[in-house]
């Protein structure tokens, strides 16, 4: 698969309270990267499409109600695939899981959505997880969004590397 690196001005584009950048483009496949400090929001910049997510948790001490509420935004946003990672990121995952319960005990059933966590494992095997094991079915996402979870912009670094590590 052919695979570019996007040049990069250094200039994020806001989506919320988080900025994202395009970091990698391929045949089909975008990949953008995004980071958010408190209060967390999530916009997809998919715009409209479903795309697979690796949420990058480097917040462990968000509250149950947020983490709700920002698990909503990944799914009405288009997430078919969520990949967390990081402290405590079971509980993301649960909490995404528990979006597509609650649409169906409201008789408001949505598409499958995968999900899985990588509690303890090095970032570079989730990272590798996300890049290669992300289709259901006949489904193979044409975005792949990662958000970074607080932790600053020495995580996101860290996050950017592993990213052009794994997909270049």
């Amino acid at each position: 698969m052919n695979r570019g690196l996007v040049g990069l001005t250094g200039d994020a584009e806001p989506y919320g309270i988080w900025s994202v950048r395009l970091v990698l483009t391929s045949d089909p496949r975008a990949l953008w990267l995004g980071g958010s400090e408190p209060p967390y929001t999530f916009a997809s910049p998919a715009r409209g499409t479903e795309f697979a997510l690796l949420l990058v948790v480097g917040d462990s001490e968000v509250g149950v109600d947020a983490q709700a509420a920002l698990s909503e935004q990944f799914v009405r946003a288009g997430c078919r695939y969520a990949i967390c990672f990081g402290p405590k990121s079971s509980t993301w995952d649960d909490s995404i899981d528990m979006v597509s319960v609650m649409d169906e005990v409201y008789g408001k059933p949505g598409p499958f959505i995968m999900t899985v966590w990588f509690d303890d494992a090095p970032l570079s095997q989730a990272v590798a997880f996300f890049a290669h094991c992300t289709e259901i079915d006949d489904w193979v996402p044409e975005h792949l969004v990662v958000f970074v979870l607080g932790g600053g912009p020495e995580l996101e670094a860290q996050v950017h590397q592993a990213l052009l590590d794994q997909f270049i």
